[in-house]
């Protein structure tokens, strides 16, 4: 999600949907400002169990606060956008790591796990792939996820395989162009030859909008249900969470959806949580109260189910959201721009302690 990429992809357009056209300026947290800085998520989070990531980019890791805030509070890194085959494959014949490799390398300088993202999505694809005929096509598909799998091969925990491959009115798959081009079995195609490349590291499958129980989520439940029926080697499944704090998710409907993944053998991540505020109701400290909410309770569900084992924010701070950065500010992330904790942060905090 970035504004580098020319394809909006289908997040982005669930988001500019979500949002719509209220024009709110952003808001600013008027509760305290610690005079110290706020205890590490991460510490929080080995209370609980569980993994607590966020997304980044690579350059942004050379800059404080930037850099120091990421290591001090997450355990787990999730690279934006530049592990994606638009970046990395942006020419034939030249796979580019070098922006994946420094967050590698940040993640293993502080003790951090690393989920790629993501070996197969429709919005991150170059020119010079769309163009390819089916023929041609299928080997590029096949030597690009056995590169890229290889070359982080025992540096990452995870990966997101196939990411958002179901249509968002759960009738089936999404018209992309790996299904028009390979067929319907390119998602279970996937997730052999990433194993087949990294038979350590955990493969999920990723997706927005199934978070609770829901059309949608029913079609991504029947998706993996039908892949681990068939031996596919996937182990869990990312969902995403890009929510509003007007309309979130029920947090029963949504642990209800976690434990039926979870009865399937797989495992469950929150993957790329942000909650935006512009469309709340009230004050603007009314608005950062209602988020904090929302953080809590979502959170809570992860950290009260056993089979649910993280949580990745998509950023930390709403100086660098995607959100804010393509439709105007809406303070969707745990921090403000100027890196104070806003009350969503301490919700989280609450939620891993069980407090």
């Amino acid at each position: 999600m970035h504004p580098r990429f020319t394809v909006i992809s289908a997040v982005a357009l669930f988001a500019l949907t979500a949002c719509g056209g209220d024009d709110r300026t952003p808001v600013t947290p008027t509760s305290p400002t610690p005079t110290v800085p706020a205890d590490p998520l991460r510490d929080a989070a080995n209370v609980s169990g569980k993994m607590i990531g966020t997304a980044v980019q690579s350059g942004l890791l050379r800059t404080p606060p930037y850099d120091t805030v990421a290591a001090r509070h997450f355990n787990y890194l999730t690279a934006e956008y530049e592990m994606k085959m638009g970046v990395i494959a942006q020419s034939p014949g030249f796979n580019d790591y070098g922006p994946g490799d420094a967050i590698v390398g940040f993640a293993m300088a502080n003790g951090m796990r690393v989920k790629g993202h993501a070996l197969v999505w429709h919005g991150s694809v170059p020119s010079w792939v769309e163009a390819l005929s089916p023929a041609d096509l299928r080997p590029m598909f096949e030597n690009y996820i056995r590169d890229v799998a290889a070359h982080y091969r025992g540096r990452v925990f995870a990966w997101d395989v196939v990411n958002e491959a179901v249509a968002d009115d759960g009738s089936g798959l999404r018209d992309t162009v790996f299904r028009r081009k390979l067929g319907d079995g390119y998602v279970a195609e996937a997730f052999r030859l990433a194993r087949q490349a990294d038979p350590a590291a955990r493969l999920i499958y990723n997706d927005y909008g199934g978070e609770g129980l829901n059309t949608k989520s029913n079609r991504i439940y029947e998706l993996v249900r039908s892949l681990v029926a068939e031996g596919v080697p996937i182990d869990g499944v990312g969902l995403q969470m890009h929510i509003t704090a007007s309309n979130p998710p029920n947090a029963a409907s949504v642990a209800a959806n976690v434990r039926r993944l979870a009865d399937l053998g797989l495992t469950v991540n929150i993957s790329e949580m942000d909650v935006r505020i512009r469309d709340a109701p009230g004050t603007a400290q009314a608005r950062l109260e209602l988020q904090k909410t929302v953080y809590k309770s979502m959170v809570g569900v992860c950290v009260e189910e056993m089979r649910c084992d993280g949580v990745t924010f998509w950023g930390f701070t709403d100086a660098h959201s995607w959100i804010d950065s393509r439709f105007g500010a809406d303070d969707p992330l745990l921090f403000d721009d100027q890196y104070v904790a806003k009350p969503a942060f301490f919700g989280v905090l609450e939620a891993l302690l069980r407090r």
